[in-house]
């Protein structure tokens, strides 16, 4: 039987980019926007291509938006949610990659890697540098195997997600969740594998993620989900 599936874009003023990424989205693929409180025109764009939209009324934060893109994806009856950027770096023709490895595998999600792939000449400091060391110390709490911890072209089994439903009610920083999600899911029994991916060079705007501040919300979320385990082992 052919998955469900559905993919999750968490956006904010992409209206530069967002007509492009959805027209590269498999055709058999639905797709949940989830506007974290844009103040340009991606609202309209999207619903212009007649895909399901759900707006945060102020912004909220890349971590809120991506929980209510999973929430929205949950109440509906779909077997795999897959999760990607809007700005265009990140490619829908690998989207059914991520399919085939959830099937293959039997693993509960699979994280591109941009390490093991190939990314734009030029790839930022910070990613060169600092991402390889948080990854470490991630797979140290977690005993994953990941070289790309921080990717966020990722997809989930549904029903997973569903077993364990308290790590997005008890989610309480509003961005830079990955790190905290990664050791409350390996916490819970899910397993991760990894594949490949090919990052696109961003043709409209910039990163909103600073190096100090980026650097500092990871470590504040790897030290939530550490004190998570803490508590549930009380």
């Amino acid at each position: 039987m052919n998955p469900k599936v559905v993919v999750t874009i968490a956006v904010f003023n992409e209206a530069k980019t967002i007509d492009s990424v959805l027209q590269e989205v498999p055709q058999d693929i639905d797709v949940i926007i989830v506007d974290d409180g844009s103040t340009d025109n991606t609202v309209s764009i999207a619903e212009a291509f007649g895909v399901r939209v759900v707006k945060h009324p102020v912004n909220l934060g890349q971590g809120m938006a991506l929980i209510t893109g999973f929430r929205a994806a949950l109440m509906h009856d779909y077997d795999l949610i897959v999760e990607m950027d809007g700005d265009g770096q990140h490619d829908p023709h690998d989207i059914p990659r991520f399919v085939t490895t959830l099937q293959e595998t039997g693993c509960d999600i699979v994280v591109g890697s941009r390490r093991l792939g190939s990314s734009y000449r030029g790839e930022p400091f910070f990613r060169r540098t600092f991402l390889p060391t948080l990854t470490n110390v991630i797979n140290f709490f977690t005993g994953y195997h990941l070289t790309d911890s921080m990717c966020g072209f990722r997809a989930f089994r549904a029903s997973s997600l569903r077993r364990c439903h308290s790590v997005l009610d008890e989610t309480s920083g509003r961005q830079y969740v990955a790190a905290e999600w990664f050791i409350k899911f390996s916490k819970v029994g899910l397993t991760v594998a990894e594949i490949p991916i090919h990052l696109k060079r961003r043709r409209h705007g910039a990163s909103y993620k600073g190096l100090v501040r980026y650097g500092w919300g990871v470590a504040r979320s790897i030290v939530r989900g550490v004190m998570w385990e803490n508590v549930m082992k009380k």
